[in-house]
């Protein structure tokens, strides 16, 4: 109201006081709700996407995805699925912990998966990010764990924008669950920040 209508509002941020305020600001650049809102509404994703890869590898799973609990270390004859796993290396390496880490036994192959939910205009810039972030990471599991490493970034806008590519990296970890749902899922965390945030 503040700048469209020129009213004599504060057109402040009401949490933090000092920027103005702005909807893309709110949903995903506020530090002082990125360990309790924006975690939720990442959580809800990745909790999609893994339930979509327990179900494709047989791994122990819930009927519907929303009704899933992660569980640290699934296992099966086949595969293999970390969820938050601090992966321990003999050299320093600070990105450790992706979300998702998905060993398949029999092709020796690793997929470390990242998610992130960035603000719209940075989904290309995050990308880049996950990818660089993890590299290191990668060599030392092809190094420690004899398997063939590769970084997978999965970034939705906190507003619903993806790359094309991103339904390929998808189909790359076996997600069969339609995009548009990881999609949705993403869009109404959103929205309950925008709710809880200006009401």
């Amino acid at each position: 109201m503040a700048k469209i209508e020129k009213s004599t509002n504060d057109s402040k941020c009401r949490l933090c006081k000092q920027k103005d305020e702005t909807a893309s600001q709110i949903v995903s650049d506020y530090s002082k709700i990125a360990q309790t809102e924006y975690k939720r509404r990442h959580d809800k994703v990745a909790s999609a996407v893994r339930w979509s890869i327990c179900k494709k590898h047989e791994l122990p799973h819930t009927e519907k995805w929303y009704d899933h609990r992660a569980e640290a270390v699934l296992e099966n004859e086949k595969v293999k699925l970390l969820w938050d796993f601090n992966v321990q290396t003999d050299k320093v390496i600070e990105a450790r912990r992706p979300d998702l880490i998905l060993i398949n036994k029999e092709t020796k192959q690793c997929q470390a998966i990242d998610i992130v939910i960035p603000r719209d205009t940075r989904v290309v810039q995050k990308e880049d990010e996950k990818i660089g972030k993890y590299k290191k990471l990668g060599f030392e599991i092809n190094r420690l764990w004899k398997v063939k490493t590769e970084v997978i970034p999965i970034v939705i806008g906190a507003l619903g924008t993806v790359l094309i590519r991103h339904i390929a990296y998808l189909a790359e970890v076996g997600v069969n669950m339609s995009f548009e749902t990881i999609q949705k899922t993403a869009i109404l965390g959103t929205t309950h920040i925008l709710r809880k945030v200006l009401s």
